[in-house]
């Protein structure tokens, strides 16, 4: 599936960008920066590689690296990280949402096209969408992001499943992956603005 390629960039793109924003309000200098955005954007599609036993991208093809580092610059330029508080910062809300939805569902496509069933391709959605995150924030000396926010790996689950459910009643094309991510972003964005939150034992 070609495109997605094109799904991987914007999704380098997102998190890379909320990586920078996270280490910029951090007080982070340069090369923490950098590392950051690096970890946030490939962390998870590296491990997810490693896997499926084969070559992660960032290794053998140049733009992604490239990619971050015009991300970065241009996020430096305008000044995205000084955009309110973390919590209330519309750029990083947006960016790590479209991340966590593309990266989920480009997963799942390589669970499915490395033979994966069910299981195997909700978990390599998870681990494609917050692999990077829970690598930052261990590196930040945080508690990983998706172990305490709410709905937030859930997520990718979810995407990783409806991948699978559309796969096998063979209706995965094009409108159907732009319905899906769009569903994914909206569904991450709804939670954050209800504050839904999975049970918790008491």
């Amino acid at each position: 599936m070609q495109y997605t390629v094109f799904l991987d960039i914007i999704g380098t793109i997102a998190f890379a960008l909320s990586g920078y924003i996270l280490a910029a309000k951090a007080k982070y200098d340069i090369l923490g920066i950098l590392v950051i955005a690096f970890i946030t954007a490939f962390g998870g599609g590296v491990v997810r590689d490693l896997l499926v036993d084969r070559m992660p991208y960032i290794f053998h093809k140049t733009y992604p690296i490239t990619i971050v580092v015009i991300t970065i610059i241009a996020a430096y330029i305008f000044k995205l990280h000084k955009n309110t508080t973390l919590t209330h910062n519309f750029v990083f809300i947006i960016s790590d949402s479209i991340g966590l939805s593309i990266f989920a569902f480009t997963g799942a496509i390589v669970a499915l096209e490395s033979g994966f069933n069910l299981a195997g391709i909700m978990f390599l959605s998870f681990l494609t969408a917050v692999g990077g995150g829970i690598i930052r924030d261990m590196i930040m000396n945080k508690v990983p992001f998706v172990l305490k926010n709410d709905f937030y790996g859930t997520v990718a689950f979810i995407l990783g499943f409806l991948v699978w459910l559309l796969s096998t009643l063979n209706l995965l094309n094009s409108l159907s992956t732009i319905i899906l991510l769009i569903f994914g972003v909206i569904m991450r964005l709804m939670a954050i603005k209800f504050k839904w939150k999975l049970p918790k034992l008491i």
